[in-house]
C-alpha cells in the first residue's frame, strides 16, 4: 500500500448559464504531498534504528566467540587456519574455515573498536542488508509506504540474527545484492557482470554460497522455458538473456572455486549441508517447532505473501520459485528460515498496488513509527561485550590458574575458546562431525557411561548445568567430586 498522501481534490459545480466554478476559490490550497524517496529514508532509518537497538541489548553467548578467536588467530600468524588451534579432541585435523572473511572482518574491527565492534559489526551488515533490500523492492516497482513497510518487517525478522555477530550476517547482504543484480540484469544484461566478483566474496565469507550458485541456476532455468507456458502458470519478469545468464553462472562457478583452500571449499560446504548427524543433533538444523508466535510469524506471513502472488496470478518466477524452495527446506532445517524473509520481500513488492492512504491512515502511520522511534530510544542496553548471564563465568574464573582439560556443554564450548581453554567440541560442529561428536553426545544423554570416554581424553574437569542428569550422576560418581558451585554451573574435578 501506498502511504503517500492523497492531494486535497474540489470539484466543479456547474450552474446554469454560468461559467463553470474555478477549482478553488483564490487564497485556497493544496495539501502538499509527502515525497515517496521521504517515506523510504524514514523506514530504512527505522529499520536500521530496529537493528541497533536489538545489536546494543544483545550479551555475547555462542558463535561469536570462536569467529573471533579464529580471526584473531589468522591476523596474528599471517596465515589461514591449518591444523585446528582450538580444541584437543580435532587438534589434528584441518579445519575448513568457510567464513575466513567474516571472521577477519570482526577480528580488525575488534582490534579498533574493541568491544564495541561487536554492535557495529551487526548494525553495519544489518543496515546494509536492508537497504540492499530497499533498492531490490524498488527495482520490482515498490515505493513509497510499501518499500518502508517491507524494510520495517525485514529488520524485525533480521535484528535477532545480525546481533549474534557471525558469518552468516554477510549472506544476509549477498543475497537481496544478488536478486537486486538480476531484477536490473533482465533490461540490460551489463548487470551480470556483478555476479562473478560477488560470489568470490560470498564463498569467502558464509558457506550459503550454495544458495547464490542456486538463484543463478532458477533465473537460467526459467529463461530456457518457453514462453507460451511461462504465460499458462501466470509467470511474470522472466529474463530473455539466456546466453549472458549461462557464462554468468559459470563465471560464478569459476569464482566460487577462488578461496584459500581452492575448489575444495565449496566441496566442503556441499557436504556440510548433506550431514546427516549434524541434522540430527543440532536444534538450528532441525525442523522448527512453532512453540513460539515469532517462529508462527517468520513462516506465516511469507506463506501469505506467497499465496497472494499466486492468487493474483501475476508470480514473479524466480521469487515465486525461490519462495517455495526455501520455505519447504525452512520446514527441515530451521537454519534457512531467514532467507526466506529476504524472498519474501521481494515478492511482496511484486503484489498490485492498493489505494492511497487517507489522513487516518497516514496520521496512524506516523503515529506508529514515532512510537517506534521512542521504543528504540528507551530500551536499555548492556555494556559493549558483555557476556551473557547463561554463559559459565564464575567456573572459568575459578579454572583460570588450574590446568588440564575441560569437558563441557556444548553452547559453552565457544566461551571456552574465549577463555582460551580447549575444547572437547564447540559451535564449529562440522569439524567435530564424526566419532568425536557421537561421543559427545553419549556423554551427555547418558547413553553410555561417561567415564571411559572422559579419561581417554585425560579431561580432569567437568563443567555442567546444575540440575542435569550428568551433573547428578557425576554428583554420585566417586571418581568426581564438586569444586565449585555456581547458580549457573557446577565445577567437578577428577579425584
Amino acid at each position: 500500500m501506498q502511504a503517500s498522501a492523497r492531494v486535497v481534490e474540489t470539484f466543479d459545480v456547474p450552474t446554469t448559464g454560468a461559467a463553470p466554478a474555478r477549482a478553488g476559490p483564490p487564497g485556497g490550497f493544496r495539501r502538499r504531498r509527502i515525497p515517496q524517496r521521504a517515506i523510504e529514508i524514514v523506514g530504512i532509518v527505522l529499520g536500521i534504528g530496529l537493528v541497533a537497538t536489538v545489536a546494543r541489548s544483545t550479551a555475547l553467548s555462542n558463535d561469536e566467540f570462536w569467529s573471533l578467536a579464529a580471526g584473531q588467530w589468522m591476523l596474528a600468524h599471517h596465515s589461514f587456519m591449518g591444523l585446528d588451534p582450538f580444541s584437543y579432541t580435532e587438534s589434528h585435523r584441518r579445519w575448513v574455515t568457510d567464513e575466513w572473511g567474516s571472521e577477519i572482518a570482526l577480528a580488525e574491527m575488534y582490534r579498533i573498536f574493541g568491544n564495541a565492534a561487536y554492535s557495529l559489526y551487526a548494525i553495519v551488515l544489518g543496515g546494509l542488508c536492508l537497504v540492499t533490500s530497499a533498492a531490490y523492492a524498488r527495482a520490482l516497482g515498490a515505493r513509497g509506504g510499501r518499500v518502508a513497510a517491507i524494510v520495517v518487517l525485514l529488520a524485525l525478522g533480521i535484528a535477532g540474527i545480525a546481533a549474534s555477530d557471525r558469518g552468516l550476517d554477510f549472506s544476509l547482504v549477498w543475497l537481496p545484492l544478488e536478486l537486486l543484480i538480476l531484477t536490473k540484469a533482465r533490461q540490460n544484461p551489463r548487470w551480470l557482470f556483478l555476479l562473478p566478483p560477488l560470489c568470490l566474496l560470498w564463498v569467502n565469507t558464509h558457506g550459503s554460497i550454495l544458495l547464490g550458485l542456486l538463484v543463478v541456476t532458477v533465473e537460467l532455468g526459467w529463461s530456457l522455458i518457453p514462453e507460451r507456458f511461462v504465460q499458462v502458470v501466470g509467470g511474470v519478469r522472466q529474463s530473455p538473456f539466456t546466453g549472458s545468464l549461462a557464462l554468468a553462472l559459470l563465471g560464478s562457478v569459476a569464482a566460487s572455486c577462488l578461496t584459500p583452500y581452492g575448489p575444495g571449499l565449496l566441496a566442503y560446504d556441499v557436504d556440510v549441508s548433506r550431514n546427516g548427524q549434524i541434522t540430527r543433533y543440532i536444534t538450528e538444523w532441525n525442523s522448527p517447532n512453532f512453540h513460539s508466535v515469532l517462529t508462527l510469524l517468520v513462516y506465516c506471513v511469507p506463506l501469505a505473501v506467497l499465496v497472494a502472488c499466486i492468487w493474483t496470478r501475476r508470480i514473479p518466477l524466480l521469487e515465486g520459485s525461490l519462495g517455495l524452495f526455501v520455505f519447504v527446506e525452512a520446514l527441515r532445517t530451521e537454519r534457512v528460515d531467514v532467507y526466506l524473509l529476504l524472498v519474501a520481500a521481494g515478492l511482496a513488492a511484486t503484489l498490485p498496488a492498493g489505494a492511497a492512504w487517507g489522513t487516518t491512515a497516514r496520521r496512524w502511520a506516523g503515529a506508529g513509527m514515532l512510537t517506534l522511534a521512542i521504543v528504540f530510544v528507551a530500551l536499555p542496553a548492556v555494556p559493549a561485550g558483555t557476556v551473557a548471564s547463561s554463559q559459565p563465568i564464575g567456573a572459568f574464573n575459578y579454572l583460570s590458574g588450574r590446568h588440564g582439560r575441560i569437558f563441557t556443554e556444548y553452547t559453552w564450548g565457544d566461551y571456552s575458546v574465549a577463555r582460551h581453554r580447549a575444547t572437547f567440541v564447540d559451535g564449529r560442529t562440522d569439524l567435530f562431525e564424526g566419532p568425536v561428536l557421537t561421543e559427545f553426545m553419549a556423554v551427555t544423554n547418558l547413553t553410555k557411561n561417561p567415564d571411559p570416554i572422559l579419561s581417554a581424553y585425560h579431561v580432569s574437569y567437568v563443567v555442567w548445568g546444575v540440575h542435569t542428569p550428568l551433573a547428578q550422576y557425576l554428583a554420585h560418581d566417586s571418581r568426581w567430586h564438586v569444586v565449585d558451585r555456581t547458580s549457573v554451573a557446577l565445577v567437578f574435578a577428577r579425584r
